[in-house]
């Protein structure tokens, strides 16, 4: 009498190998993202800002344990002083050759106080587009998608607060795509 377990290992055999999901490192890496990335790596962040903007780069750091990072340094009106905000990546897939999908959440101190801007401790969802040797976002959200910052490669704000109001003091809940493509983010040389 042949043991009942034979034949679930014949199938198992059979169905071929299994293989293991990419760790968010793994993606990370194998995407070419580790290293540091600008709209303009000419434009340093420790320079002032101009009324052409400011410098910024955006670094994806695999450490040889725990979860991958994104380090943002950004520029500001005095010289030498930047703003820097750290990311934790702790999920991520490829979903095209040319897309990968993260979800990272912002850790403390908070970016922008602005009610419908990022803040820390939020998950959000981001799929990269890869375009040639650079990338740009295609799709920036808040996992629950009540905050939006790209969609389908555009920016997306929210439309300005009903007067008397100035700024919004709770989340909108309307959400307008700009006609403002996101940039493309080339690869600085460390």
């Amino acid at each position: 009498m042949r043991d009942p377990a034979f034949g679930l290992i014949i199938a198992c055999l059979a169905a071929g190998p299994v293989t293991a999901e990419e760790s968010a490192a793994e993606v990370i890496q194998s995407f070419g993202l580790v290293g540091t990335w600008s709209v303009d790596c000419k434009r340093d962040p420790n320079q002032a800002c101009t009324s052409n903007g400011c410098g910024a780069r955006m670094t994806y750091i695999v450490p040889p344990s725990g979860s991958p990072t994104i380090r943002n340094v950004i520029g500001t009106f005095s010289p030498g002083q930047v703003r820097t905000f750290i990311s934790t990546i702790y999920a991520a897939t490829r979903i095209a050759a040319d897309k990968i999908k993260f979800v990272s959440v912002q850790d403390p101190p908070a970016s922008v106080a602005a009610v419908w801007w990022r803040q820390p401790g939020e998950p959000w969802e981001v799929v990269l587009l890869k375009v040639g040797d650079k990338y740009r976002t295609f799709s920036a959200h808040r996992e629950d998608k009540k905050k939006f910052d790209v969609e389908e490669g555009f920016y997306v704000r929210p439309p300005p607060p009903p007067p008397p109001a100035k700024t919004y003091d709770e989340l909108p809940t309307k959400w307008d795509r700009t006609q403002q493509q996101a940039p493309l983010f080339e690869k600085c040389s460390d």
